[in-house]
């Protein structure tokens, strides 16, 4: 077997162990069909790599099903604790959060997901999917759409693959990267939450890579002549996070 063929072959493998891993961050717990089911992994594979992160303490059997192990446990309370007050996000949310009056997130590609790692609420209370600690699949919204056009190619591929997408679906979504990129927002309605409005704009490296996207969200039918200030308090806000300043 080639260099290449294994090293793609791990790449594949890591994958999947985080998207297993990923199930344990949304669901309390869950059988290996479940986590099959949910991530398209065959449950006999799923089985091995339940095996292998429970021997190492990600994971731990909970009856007939599994759960979050210790080591997974101590790696949220040591990020809870420490690395988050210790970045610039928190801070920035906040002051979004106020500007706008909505509520404001910081959101990460992980594996084939989008995980929020942190959110603000706004004055009203809006009824959204994006909350600390949740997961959503990089298909649609604003934010999958700022997150994929400014992910590499392969890593797009990736997610495309993971979810079956038709060539079609593949073929509009990457139509769409370069406005997205022009643009430095994206935005999206009722694509996730009925109702609900969104902008995101990316945060990113001093060398130009993906650290994450801001977002706002708020009520689409209350909001829709304060959109352009929204974007514009976004990506003011993606703006000062980006440069390794997170």
């Amino acid at each position: 077997m080639s260099a290449d063929a294994t090293s793609g072959n791990a790449g594949r493998t890591t994958d999947r162990l985080l998207g297993v891993l990923m199930v344990f961050a949304e669901a309390e717990h869950a059988t290996a069909s479940e986590v099959s089911e949910a991530t398209g992994i065959p449950v006999s594979t799923v089985y091995r790599m339940l095996d292998r992160l429970s021997a190492t303490g990600f994971v731990q059997r909970v009856g007939t099903a599994y759960g979050a192990g210790p080591v997974a446990v101590r790696f949220a309370e040591k990020y809870r604790n420490g690395a988050l007050e210790r970045t610039a996000i928190g801070p920035r949310l906040e002051r979004l959060s106020h500007e706008s009056g909505e509520l404001a997130a910081f959101m990460v590609p992980v594996g084939t997901e989008a995980l929020c790692v942190d959110a603000v609420e706004g004055a009203r209370v809006l009824r959204c999917c994006y909350t600390r600690g949740a997961v959503q699949p990089l298909l649609r919204g604003a934010t999958a759409e700022a997150l994929l056009a400014h992910l590499p190619e392969s890593r797009r591929q990736q997610v495309y693959a993971a979810y079956r997408l038709p060539a079609e679906r593949v073929r509009a979504l990457e139509a769409a990267h370069p406005l997205v990129r022009e643009k430095g927002v994206a935005v999206s309605e009722s694509a996730l939450d009925e109702g609900v409005w969104g902008a995101s704009a990316p945060v990113l490296g001093d060398s130009g890579s993906l650290n994450g996207v801001v977002t706002v969200m708020a009520p689409a039918a209350l909001t829709e002549r304060r959109r352009p200030y929204y974007v514009r308090l976004v990506k003011e806000a993606a703006r000062d996070l980006s440069g390794g300043t997170i």
